[in-house]
């Protein structure tokens, strides 16, 4: 038929006749696309006054458009642009709905408006999704996290806080970079470029020293330096790809995962390396206390977090069934809490140290949840 219809066009304008029309066949009205972006003042702290405007795609053929929008906070409002003061803090799923007057549509789309308390108080948390870093309190209240003002980040997976200098460090996978910045996103700096897939870092204060992965191996940097090429390799030959890296303080020792396999650790003076649990397959490294903490990959859907003593020995399973694996592994000491990111749920877990009492921290959809790290309690 399709050939068919070919010939007869073709046909048609050969013989000088008007050939086939796109009027001739009619092409169904576009939909109208509800969009809206948004400014908040007093620097996002209650009270805040929100300034929204709709964005919409609004074609010609459905007629005039009324826009209504639902605050999240029990009020609501009419117009193309409005503004809205919220008086207290939270996070408020805003919604905006397009009634079509001659196509009769209604259309909807939604966005998720966080206004913060400037009187709260917890412990600083920060975590990525891969572009975009975001920051939040652990507290007594459900959480609350918003997204930094940093821009231009291709894809993250680790995050370090240097807690003597107050700087935030990136990793930028897709980069081959390291961003420094402020815990509020702002003075954001390239600390290294150049670098060969960085992922997990670690800060050796003694040593005055941060240390991060690449495709085979570990380098470290010097804090103290702003030379953007200064780095020294730590570990090479590392064919399985190191991915989770982390130092024990008190015994200064760095310990590592390989993606394709095996947990290993070196003394930061140099010697000592050694693989000391075969046939891990993970992401992401942790010390607390007298025990190493890491995710194996087990099957496809189920990661399992583990831990160990410092020498590889008495390996326990402390979570099944995390959907991928993870690049997202924290302690918190305030409440004694182990963090973890679930990537595909869009979750962050937390437990006790011995994986009893988990629960859901966060739950926020698509997050994709990497690189948590943990500030200074305000």
């Amino acid at each position: 038929m399709k050939n068919i219809f070919v010939l007869f066009c073709t046909a048609s304008l050969l013989f000088g006749l008007n050939g086939c029309k796109k009027e001739d066949f009619p092409v169904p009205p576009a939909s109208t696309v509800p969009k809206f972006t948004y400014t908040v003042d007093h620097d996002g702290f209650a009270p805040a006054t929100v300034t929204f405007t709709s964005t919409s795609i609004v074609p010609s053929t459905v007629g005039t458009v009324t826009f209504y929008w639902n605050f999240g906070d029990g009020s609501s409002g009419e117009g193309a642009n409005v503004a809205h003061t919220y008086l207290s803090s939270g996070a408020f799923t805003v919604r905006l709905v397009a009634v079509a007057s001659v196509s009769l549509e209604i259309k909807e789309t939604t966005q998720t408006i966080v206004i913060k308390d400037a009187n709260a108080s917890g412990v600083p948390i920060f975590f990525t999704d891969g572009s975009l870093v975001y920051s939040g309190l652990v507290n007594d209240q459900a959480p609350i996290v918003s997204a930094l003002p940093i821009a231009g980040v291709q894809d993250s997976y680790g995050m370090t806080y240097d807690s003597l200098r107050n700087k935030l460090y990136i990793s930028d996978y897709g980069a081959g970079k390291i961003l420094q910045c402020d815990p509020d996103g702002s003075n954001l700096v390239d600390f290294r470029t150049g670098l060969d897939a960085p992922n997990a870092m670690s800060i050796d204060y003694v040593g005055n020293a941060i240390y991060w992965d690449t495709s085979n191996g570990i380098q470290r940097g010097d804090l103290a330096s702003t030379d953007v090429n200064q780095k020294e390799d730590f570990v090479t030959g590392q064919a399985n790809d190191p991915d989770g890296i982390c130092i024990d303080p008190v015994n200064r020792v760095m310990y590592w995962v390989n993606y394709n396999g095996g947990v290993w650790k070196k003394n930061l003076d140099g010697s000592g390396e050694a693989e000391i649990i075969p046939g891990v397959e993970g992401g992401s490294m942790l010390v607390v206390g007298d025990r190493i903490y890491f995710d194996q990959y087990i099957a496809a859907g189920d990661i399992q977090l583990k831990s160990a003593n410092l020498d590889g020995s008495n390996v326990a399973v402390l979570a099944t069934g995390i959907s991928r694996v993870v690049y997202a592994l924290a302690y918190e000491k305030t409440e004694n809490k182990i963090y973890w990111g679930d990537r595909n749920l869009g979750t962050i877990m937390r437990a006790n140290p011995d994986g009893s009492d988990p629960e859901a921290w966060l739950v926020q959809a698509d997050s994709s949840p990497r690189g948590i790290v943990f500030g200074k309690k305000m």
